[in-house]
């Protein structure tokens, strides 16, 4: 029986993330920017939500003492299993946040997740619970509604954020907000550019490695002293009181 178009939809979406993650393997200063982001909150018992293909498991693990990595795909398992390899108190979990039972994390951290799942209020709260007090989500969300186009449809993007509607529905599920910044200014027009005018894929190609190589570390450099008012991403901590 061939599959509804919903089906098809939801497949195709993960096929087409598959290979955005793939590609952004190779962008070294935009994880690096990212993880230092992390590094001040993420420690203790770690639980890596939408661990995808890896990317991040390695440091996240490093950054605490153990990692519960929760990746719904099938077919990133692999990938995911490869990067923690020899590893000590790694478990990977092949389903979704509710499957993860009986178990309290100093830190959780979901990036570039947020915004593929339909409830993500409800999500929000699942997080809540799991976390002992004290301990701390950290949200990497793509921002402004505006620039959503035909790439965030292929990826699966339900959403993107501005910052009001992010902290409210994390106030609502309990948590306190400590940190919330947009980021990467330029890399706002520039998605407008690229993804809404152009109709183009961001992470393929030439430019994303210039972006990355010669752009990021800029960007970084000069927002670590000064917030935005605007930007591509937007970068959330709550915190369980």
């Amino acid at each position: 029986m061939a599959p509804n178009p919903a089906e098809k939809s939801a497949v195709d979406a993960e096929a087409e993330l598959d290979t955005v993650l793939a590609d952004l393997e190779g962008a070294d200063n935009y994880k690096a920017w990212i993880l230092s982001l992390l590094e001040p909150v993420v420690h203790g018992r770690v639980l890596e939500i939408g661990a995808g293909r890896g990317t991040f498991s390695a440091e996240l693990r490093a950054l605490g003492s153990s990692l519960v990595a929760v990746e719904p795909s099938h077919r990133l398992i692999e990938p995911l299993t490869k990067q923690v390899a020899g590893l000590v108190d790694v478990t990977i979990v092949n389903g979704v946040l509710s499957d993860v039972v009986g178990q309290t994390f100093d830190a959780a951290v979901m990036l570039n997740v947020l915004e593929h799942i339909e409830d993500d209020a409800a999500v929000l709260a699942q997080i809540f619970e799991r976390l002992a007090p004290g301990g701390a989500v950290c949200i990497w969300v793509p921002a402004f509604a505006g620039l959503y186009g035909e790439f965030d449809r292929l990826v699966g993007h339900c959403r993107r954020y501005r910052q009001p509607e992010l902290e409210a529905k994390m106030t609502t599920a309990g948590f306190r907000i400590e940190t919330s910044r947009y980021t990467n200014l330029p890399g706002f027009f520039a998605w407008w550019l690229v993804v809404r005018l152009m109709g183009a894929k961001p992470t393929t190609g030439r430019l994303s490695t210039v972006y990355d190589r010669w752009f990021v570390p800029a960007i970084r450099a000069v927002e670590k002293r000064v917030k935005p008012p605007l930007g591509q991403s937007l970068f959330v901590v709550g915190r369980r009181p």
